[in-house]
């Protein structure tokens, strides 16, 4: 259950965010218009969500970032706006007409911004062994299909460079890996998840963190 003061936590702490450029307020507005447009508003990234997820792209010089999940554009745009310029962005994409709502927002900006971005539309787990070539990679986000957090945990820790930072959204399942039944989510996902966070939390290959955010979002450096 969402607590009662998310929405004022929410407001206070996006009031407290720095204005974005006008290019990239631009984009996201179209970004969240057509999250709104397939009805999946309600998953994107909040604003401070967004802020972390740049953050976390700029400690460190960033180059090469992979995203696992590319929805509207939204968490890729904050990306993008937290490489070096001439970085790029690898994303990956398994629904086409998302992908092609997501493509020209995330080209505009890129193209503003002295970066590039390639998106990769079908199915992560058949897509990923293509970029391996370009490998290793400084950044990777996770937030694709639940049930195969295990597989991209697994092509994560052979092609993100020590010192790389990993992130992933929504790995609370709505609250499932803790015992909650009103989101509904399969018992392999959810079983999928808890190994995914316990090979996180404790392993001799990640140094990572999980923050309670709504969805949770795990953070995790490379070692």
């Amino acid at each position: 259950m969402r607590n009662p003061q998310y929405n004022q936590q929410t407001e206070y702490l996006e009031n407290l965010i720095s204005p974005t450029s006008p290019l990239l307020d631009e984009c996201e507005k179209q970004s969240r218009a057509a999250s709104e447009h397939f009805g999946l508003a309600g998953i994107s990234l909040s604003r401070g969500e967004a802020h972390i997820l740049r953050w976390l792209t700029q400690l460190k010089p960033t180059k090469k970032a992979v995203e696992i999940g590319t929805l509207t554009g939204l968490s890729g745009l904050y990306i993008l706006d937290g490489l070096e310029k001439g970085g790029q962005l690898w994303t990956l994409e398994k629904n086409s007409e998302h992908a092609e709502a997501a493509q020209p927002i995330l080209q505009k900006f890129a193209a503003g911004n002295d970066k590039k971005v390639e998106l990769v539309v079908g199915d992560a787990r058949e897509t990923l062994p293509s970029l391996e070539a370009q490998g290793p990679f400084d950044f990777i986000f996770i937030d694709g299909n639940k049930a195969a957090y295990g597989d991209y945990l697994d092509w994560s820790e052979k092609n993100l460079k020590p010192g790389g930072i990993l992130v992933a959204d929504n790995v609370f399942l709505g609250g499932s890996v803790y015992g909650s039944t009103e989101a509904r989510f399969s018992e392999k996902q959810i079983q999928v998840m808890k190994k995914f966070n316990e090979r996180l939390m404790d392993s001799d290959i990640w140094r990572g963190a999980l923050l309670p955010t709504n969805e949770g979002l795990f953070i995790a450096e490379r070692v």
